[in-house]
């Protein structure tokens, strides 16, 4: 699978057309967790977080890109599970992502639609597990290389235990920095 991400990733660079080609992102955001009942109770739910991505316009309107987010670099999300003991929880996710653009204003205002796949890790139950990612944002660009983004994503994470299928998600607004080479 890596593999495949890698050479997706590769030829992609290798067509991109949109004034620069590749770009790199950092950004930084609140992130909120959602377990969808599987734990007793949640102490804490939100967290700030961390997000680094890298990607390729293959056109104007669409580009792919890979991404890893470290939900939890403020504090962990804690629970409470079925025997009353507190857990904490790190989440991270490393996944990639088609971007639908739409741009305004001369390539000013950037507007898009975003749909990924990806992993999902969880440190304080040592398991890992597949999302999908739904979001949308807008980005305005300063000049040719810079530009600014304020994004929403989802993280969708179907989890099944004691044969009851929950669907546990992850809310996580965010602001970005890109630079375009």
């Amino acid at each position: 699978m890596k593999i495949v991400l890698s050479i997706l990733l590769f030829c992609s660079v290798l067509l991109a057309d949109r004034d620069g080609g590749p770009y790199l992102g950092l950004g930084y955001g609140v992130s909120k967790y959602d377990d969808d009942s599987v734990y007793k109770e949640q102490k804490v739910s939100d967290s700030a977080s961390l997000l680094f991505y890298g990607g390729a316009y293959i056109n104007r309107h669409l580009s792919v890109e890979l991404g890893y987010v470290g939900f939890n670099t403020r504090n962990a999300y804690t629970v409470i599970d079925d025997t009353n003991k507190e857990k904490s929880l790190s989440l991270s996710s490393f996944n990639i992502s088609t971007l639908a653009h739409y741009a305004f204003f001369d390539d000013i205002l950037d507007f898009y639609a975003k749909f990924g796949v990806g992993e999902v890790s969880v440190s304080g139950e040592g398991e890992s597990g597949f999302t999908m990612i739904y979001g949308g944002g807008i980005g305005v660009r300063f000049n040719e290389r810079l530009s600014m983004k304020i994004a929403y994503d989802r993280y969708m994470i179907e989890y099944n235990k004691e044969r009851a299928k929950h669907e546990m998600h992850i809310d996580f607004i965010y602001s970005a920095f890109e630079v375009q080479f």
